[in-house]
């Protein structure tokens, strides 16, 4: 896609564009999940204390091929606990089972979209599966990070908790408990209310183990996808059973890849598992309240952060005001050299490690390299309306004579209709990370989508899913369309 909006059309004009857009589609709430797990509408074939099911059957298009599925996705409600499964199968044109999501240990694991305790706001609260909207804190180190960017292509099963005993308070996450050996990304909050009039002390470490672990390698002989000549076996192995095979005839062998019979394996392949690269945050903040009534709170706070072996972050003053139904916060932001804010954020898996060329791999972290210093702000808001939908959006602009990007716009927003519109529920999202200008062109790490719910009949909904993540120079387009029927 060249152009969204003309390069010549200001930038208030479109951002007035994308807020009118966004009032228009829905959103999912606070703790978003699955639509399989979250009903269109308050109809149910059960009581909010019982087993909610839903069964699905339609189609689905994953990485460029069409799947036929079926699925029952039960929802299971155990005193405080919380269960959700998703029992999809899906079928090829040829009526064959996606057979690599159901042929081991881990594929049946993943089975489990959730298993919670509490809710988010309890004393404790623990979520073992799908993580949509993590954030640490005032979120200068991660903010809305999500380990479903890549379902149902790739399934992480994460961990998230939080609580809070007397004056202290707690946050902790995990990416992918299959990434433990990595490990993988790891991150945990503690803060302190000292007692005097709220004013409480924070502080966060976040670390990733190994940014490689997100480039997806399917059959697992260390040769990403993108680059696998032999999908499904072990490259090293065809590759060296080949060369032995050719060793008297290489004429024949140049022939073959020349006219395109086998590809070319005379290059030695580039394996990811024979590097590792971590990275490592560090935080600190400061929060205290000006104003601390039930419908009206204004919080000042500051927070600063350094990304290890690289920069520094600051951001300060920030204020922090809610009236009703509606948040708003603003920050005055200073980046040194080497430093993004909210450096886990909702795209993070999908720029956590690129491919660059054929044999060059990326770090996010080595895009900090040549960053130079910056100013400017970052503000957000949110509008939740219970029985509406709601409106959430956040922007960063920052500047700086050798600072790369500077612009990142997020937003998503969502309406339920009333029961007697045939439209149960509109959602969408849109997300561009680290750019000079939004819009004209797709670069790494854009996502946007859009779900709609269509009533059929009692308890039947027709479910529309369309996203579009763009990363490693690549649009990857996700679509499914099926019926949902809960009882």
């Amino acid at each position: 896609m060249n152009s969204l909006i003309p390069a010549e059309l200001p930038m208030k004009v479109a951002l007035g564009f994308l807020l009118s857009l966004l009032l228009c589609v829905a959103a999912v709430g606070q703790e978003a999940t699955d639509p399989a797990f979250e009903p269109p509408t308050g109809q149910s074939g059960s009581s909010g204390s019982g087993v909610r099911w839903n069964g699905t059957l339609g189609m689905v298009i994953m990485n460029g091929k069409v799947y036929q599925q079926f699925g029952l996705r039960p929802d299971i409600p155990i005193g405080n606990w919380g269960l959700g499964l998703d029992l999809t199968f899906r079928f090829d044109a040829n009526g064959n089972l996606k057979k690599d999501e159901w042929d081991n240990a881990r594929a049946y694991l993943e089975k489990i979209y959730y298993v919670r305790y509490g809710q988010p706001g309890d004393p404790f609260y623990a979520r073992l599966g799908a993580l949509d909207n993590v954030t640490l804190g005032y979120g200068i180190i991660m903010r809305r990070y999500s380990n479903t960017i890549q379902y149902p292509e790739i399934k992480r099963i994460g961990f998230y908790s939080e609580g809070e005993v007397d004056q202290f308070s707690w946050q902790a996450m995990m990416n992918d408990v299959s990434e433990l050996d990595q490990p993988g990304l790891m991150a945990m909050r503690g803060s302190y209310d000292t007692g005097l009039k709220g004013l409480t002390f924070g502080a966060s470490i976040a670390h990733d183990g190994n940014q490689f672990a997100a480039l997806k390698d399917a059959d697992h002989d260390g040769i990403p996808d993108r680059l696998d000549l032999f999908p499904g076996k072990n490259d090293f192995d065809i590759r060296n059973d080949l060369l032995a095979s050719f060793r008297s005839d290489t004429a024949l062998r140049d022939y073959l890849i020349s006219s395109g019979y086998l590809p070319d394996f005379r290059k030695v392949p580039v394996s990811y598992r024979d590097i590792k690269e971590s990275v490592t945050e560090l935080g600190a903040d400061v929060g205290f309240p000006l104003i601390k009534e039930k419908k009206f709170s204004v919080w000042t706070y500051a927070q600063m952060a350094k990304i290890v072996n690289n920069g520094w972050g600051w951001a300060l003053p920030g204020a922090r005001m809610q009236v009703g139904p509606l948040v708003v916060s603003a920050e005055y932001r200073q980046y040194g050299r080497q430093f993004r804010g909210q450096f886990f954020d909702f795209t993070y898996e999908l720029e956590r490690a690129q491919l660059e060329g054929d044999s060059l791999f990326v770090t996010k972290e080595k895009t900090l390299k040549n960053l130079g210093s910056a100013r400017g702000y970052f503000g957000d808001a949110l509008l939740s309306i219970e029985t509406f939908g709601y409106l959430y959006a956040w922007y960063e602009d920052m500047h700086g004579a050798e600072y790369t990007g500077g612009r990142t716009l997020y937003g998503e927003a969502g309406i339920t209709p009333p029961p007697a519109i045939r439209v149960q529920k509109i959602s969408g999202y849109y997300m561009q990370p680290d750019v000079k200008r939004f819009f004209e062109r797709e670069t790494e790490g854009t996502i946007y989508g859009a779900k709609l719910y269509f009533a059929l009949a009692r308890n039947v909904s027709l479910v529309y899913d369309h996203r579009i993540t763009y990363y490693n120079g690549e649009n990857h387009r996700t679509v499914r369309v099926e019926t949902m029927v809960t009882f």
